[in-house]
């Protein structure tokens, strides 16, 4: 960047030709801006720009200021070059429309036989810095950008990396649970059949076949409670039909196990799924509507569910709203223990580059909208469609 001395002595160095340019040119200038928006149509892409470009505070426009504080017009040119930089105006087409400026204002600064090369050599070198004003407000909104893009990066690596241990809590808690339920239930029940087999060898050895009879029918009741139990971790684990027949067929599974272990009715929707998604898509999705209906169960008190899932060219969607008596959604999320289920949606989807939408309001008489709606969407690049 030119510093405030250097841009005060080019200022002065060319004053007196640069003021008699600018004293010149002044009368001149609607024609002269006339001029300079025609060359701007026809000048290669400039003419998508005219409008922004013909805004440029040219020298007449600003003459006072550039010779009473350089540096406040150096920082205005290069506010100006930010600006466009903004609104995305080519950086080739800002330097194009100085110098089609200055051939606009050629005619009239040459009309001066005795002081026309001065002139024209003044308000050339005043171009040249103007133009490279503009240039240097392009490169501090890039830099400004870039900046901003970095600091993008780093809160999403912290996100990530927040993620990354939430998902290891949530997987720890996960196997404490599996554990407990495995020990607490199916382990007390084998226990138990190891008795009961241990007592039946003890009845036969001495001919006692009723006291077997009914050994043998706790024992069915108690095998019949161990495979209930095994059903009911497959089913949260995600069913093995995943694997057999794809994903719909398991999230239809999965609502229709649901719907007959709570007693809500749900309604399931996927005419419109089309396309054969990645597995961490399918895996990530199947997890959303797991903590969806696991907060419907807990908290919903609802009476009916209903689920969509859906895919454009674009993106796969899934959808899961009740009738329940809803909650405030930002109250919730402002409160990090009651809202983990929530956030940890969220950081599913939005690791895959996705968006989530939690709508909600607290149920009160005549609501217009009570209920819960939870809506995920999945960018889709490689899936293929069927």
């Amino acid at each position: 960047m030119i510093g405030s001395k250097v841009t005060n002595r080019l200022i002065l160095e060319t004053r007196e030709p640069l003021l008699a340019a600018l004293t010149a040119l002044t009368p001149h200038s609607r024609k002269i801006q006339s001029a300079w928006n025609q060359l701007l149509k026809h000048y290669g892409s400039c003419h998508k720009y005219v409008n922004l470009l013909s805004g440029l505070h040219v020298a007449p426009q600003l003459r006072d200021l550039i010779f009473s504080d350089p540096q406040a017009y150096r920082e205005r040119a290069e506010r100006q070059g930010q600006d466009l930089a903004r609104k995305a105006v080519p950086p080739e087409c800002v330097a194009a429309a100085v110098a089609l400026y200055v051939e606009s204002c050629l005619p009239y600064l040459l009309s001066d036989e005795g002081t026309r090369d001065e002139r024209t050599k003044a308000f050339a070198k005043w171009a040249s810095f103007y133009q490279f004003f503009l240039l240097a407000g392009y490169a501090q909104h890039s830099a400004a950008e870039r900046l901003a893009l970095e600091e993008r990066v780093s809160q999403t690596e912290r996100r990530s990396i927040d993620y990354s241990v939430q998902l290891g809590e949530a997987y720890e808690k996960e196997r404490r649970r599996l554990a407990h339920d495995l020990h607490d239930e199916i382990g007390h029940d084998l226990i138990v059949l190891k008795l009961y087999t241990e007592v039946i060898a003890l009845d036969l050895k001495k001919g006692e076949t009723a006291q077997c009879q009914r050994k043998l029918r706790e024992a069915a009741t108690l095998i019949k409670h161990a495979l209930k139990t095994v059903r009911h971790l497959t089913f949260d684990l995600g069913p093995a039909v995943w694997n057999e027949q794809g994903f719909v067929p398991a999230v239809r599974l999965y609502a229709q196990q649901f719907a007959e272990r709570t007693g809500i009715r749900v309604r399931l929707d996927t005419a419109k799924m089309r396309v054969k998604l990645p597995a961490h898509y399918e895996t990530a999705l199947y997890r959303v509507l797991q903590g969806a209906l696991s907060n419907v169960i807990a908290h919903a008190n609802a009476q009916h569910v209903k689920i969509r899932l859906m895919s454009t060219p674009e993106s796969v969607a899934l959808k899961i709203e009740d009738d329940g008596r809803g909650f405030n959604v930002v109250r919730k999320m402002g409160l990090p223990r009651q809202s983990y289920g929530l956030r940890v949606m969220r950081e599913r989807v939005e690791l895959l580059g996705g968006v989530i939408q939690f709508r909600s309001q607290p149920s009160r008489p005549q609501a217009e909208c009570p209920g819960t709606m939870i809506e995920a969407h999945l960018p889709l690049q490689d899936s293929v469609i069927t």
